[in-house]
C-alpha cells in the first residue's frame, strides 16, 4: 500500500511520507505486530517529540494483535519515562503486548473507538519445547518474571490488585470498550458526531 501523498511547493509536487507527517505532528501508529523494529521507531519517535516539547500531548493510535513482550516493555518503560502526556487510541485492536501500551497512556487519555476490542491473557511461549530441561526452565523462570511484570502493568493501569489481575487473565478475555472501560484499562469511548 503506498503511504505517500502528494505536497507543492515553487518547485513542484513530491511525495511525503503519511507516517513522517503525521509524527511530525505528534501523531503515531503501531498497526503491526509488535517487533523490535517497530518498538525502536515509536521509542525514538516519543523521545524525540518530549525533548521538542514536554508540555505537548502526543497521540499513539493502536491496532495490533500483539507481538514480542520485550519490545511492548521498551514501548512502556518510555512512555512513563517521558513527561509529555500521552493519548492512546485503539482503533481496531488491542490485544495481549499492545493491551500494555494502550493501557499505559496518560490516565484520563485512554481512548477507543465504538468498534474496537480488547483480548488479553497469559504469556504464550512456543520454542520451550525445542530446549533441553536445563535452558527449558530458564525460559519458564524467564516467562513466568515477564507474564508477572505484563499483570503488573495492566493492575497499575486499572487500578487493581495483582492477584485480581492474575485470576481474571488466567485464561483468554476479550472486551468491548465497554468493558474495558469498566475494567479501567482505557477511560472513554469516542463518541461520532454523525
Amino acid at each position: 500500500m503506498n503511504t505517500f501523498v502528494l505536497e507543492s511547493n515553487e518547485h513542484g509536487d513530491y511525495p511525503v511520507d503519511i507516517y513522517q507527517k503525521l509524527a511530525g505532528d505528534r501523531i503515531l501508529f503501531i498497526s503491526d505486530v509488535l517487533n523490535e523494529k517497530i518498538a525502536t521507531d515509536i521509542v525514538a519517535t516519543l523521545i524525540l517529540k518530549d525533548h521538542e516539547d514536554p508540555n505537548s500531548k502526543i497521540s499513539l493510535f493502536i491496532n495490533s494483535s500483539g507481538g514480542d513482550i520485550r519490545s511492548a516493555f521498551m514501548i512502556y518503560d518510555v512512555m512513563q519515562m517521558i513527561e509529555a502526556p500521552i493519548e492512546t487510541v485503539c482503533i481496531g485492536s488491542a490485544v495481549d503486548e499492545s493491551l500494555i501500551v494502550m493501557a499505559a497512556g496518560t490516565p484520563g487519555m485512554r481512548l477507543a473507538t465504538k468498534n474496537s476490542f480488547f483480548s488479553f491473557s497469559q504469556l504464550v511461549h512456543n520454542s520451550i519445547w525445542q530446549a533441553n530441561l536445563t535452558d527449558a526452565k530458564k525460559i519458564v523462570d524467564r516467562y513466568s518474571r515477564d507474564n508477572r511484570n505484563m499483570m503488573e502493568v495492566i493492575a497499575k493501569a486499572s487500578n487493581k490488585n495483582i492477584k485480581q489481575v492474575m485470576s481474571d487473565f488466567e485464561r483468554r478475555v476479550f472486551m468491548t470498550p465497554q468493558e474495558a472501560v469498566k475494567y479501567g484499562l482505557i477511560d472513554k469511548i469516542i463518541a461520532f458526531n454523525k
